[in-house]
């Protein structure tokens, strides 16, 4: 039987990641700990840092039959020698990254016999950068574009050889909950079962090519909709990204947010955009619709359904592509 390995996990604990985790202990793995973000100065004991705590504990009870892991809050300013010291007597063999915004430094990653791996939402060398799911949506190349790349990590972002790869369906991309749902269990699939391979030599890895790649960014402020999108493309925004990016249309010339759908009213009908009772009326390319206004209780909904229900799904099996495959 082969040696059971160790990993330091940096990544926020929720629904998302804590199939990852489970999964990875529940292989017969070691999890040393894992590296969450941490309060910021004078909000250790407030109500939102509380909040979050008990949030993280109740996504890894309920996915892992393992005990707790241990959690090591890192707050700004992100003191990475203090980290160092921390983690290096932990002893654990790699580190796995997922949705961390920094570069970490060479001296954490000299730390693990293994290097530093990274879990990255889209199929490298395709959209680097910090926002992959929201800019692949707004770009309408979800489809080609969409999965879950695990790469070495090295000074750069989101450059280092791909070990393996698994693309999204289209209907992973319905909503964020289908989409989290998605992204779940390919990271777990590729921590708990290529990563391993890694560590043990029998996977090297393909250098990313050169060229000219999107980095995917969102600016701040409103995403415009309206005559120029599709009411498919602006259903799939509002669905998928529409709770962390603002997805509105103008009235009056004033952007006003959307939430969820409500329904199709017919074609096109040359009127302009107009707000009442909470809803929004708009014309879209191909059709006239209603739209939920984006307020408190629509947005408690959005987040609602984003949240991905393990319990009642199976983990399904994904087509894996691996690079740098030894015999």
């Amino acid at each position: 039987m082969e040696k059971p390995l160790s990993a330091v996990f940096i990544t926020e604990v929720s629904s998302v990641t804590a199939p990852m985790l489970a999964r990875w202990a529940n292989d017969g793995h070691q999890i040393a700990a894992v590296v969450v973000p941490g309060p910021r100065a004078g909000k250790r004991f407030s109500f939102s840092t509380l909040r979050r705590r008990l949030r993280r504990r109740f996504a890894l009870i309920s996915h892992s039959r393992h005990a707790t892991p241990p959690l090591i809050e890192f707050s700004p300013p992100h003191d990475w020698d203090a980290l160092g010291r921390e983690l290096s007597v932990l002893g654990a063999d790699l580190l796995i990254c997922f949705g961390y915004g920094k570069l970490i430094p060479r001296t954490a990653l000299e730390l693990f016999p293994k290097g530093g791996l990274n879990l990255h939402p889209a199929l490298l060398p395709h959209y680097r950068g910090p926002h992959p799911i929201h800019r692949l949506v707004i770009d309408r190349m979800h489809e080609a574009h969409g999965g879950v790349t695990l790469h070495k990590m090295t000074s750069g972002f989101d450059e280092g050889d791909i070990l393996a790869q698994v693309g999204f369906a289209a209907e992973d991309w319905r909503s964020a909950a289908t989409v989290n749902r998605a992204l779940a269990d390919a990271m777990a699939v590729l921590a708990a079962d290529i990563a391993p391979e890694f560590c043990r030599g029998r996977l090297a890895g393909m250098p990313q090519p050169d060229g000219a790649y999107v980095w995917a960014r969102i600016e701040p402020g409103p995403l415009i909709v309206g005559t120029q999108s599709s009411s498919d493309h602006v259903a799939r925004l509002c669905r998928v990204v529409g709770s962390s990016v603002p997805v509105s249309v103008l009235i009056n010339g004033r952007p006003v947010r959307l939430a969820q759908p409500i329904r199709r009213l017919g074609p096109p009908s040359g009127e302009a955009a107009k707000c009442r009772w909470g809803l929004v009326e708009f014309d879209c390319a191909d059709a006239r619709v209603v739209h939920l206004a984006y307020n408190k209780l629509s947005k408690l909904l959005l987040r609602r359904q984003s949240k991905p229900r393990h319990g009642r799904w199976k983990q399904r099996s994904f087509d894996i592509r691996r690079f740098g495959a030894k015999d």
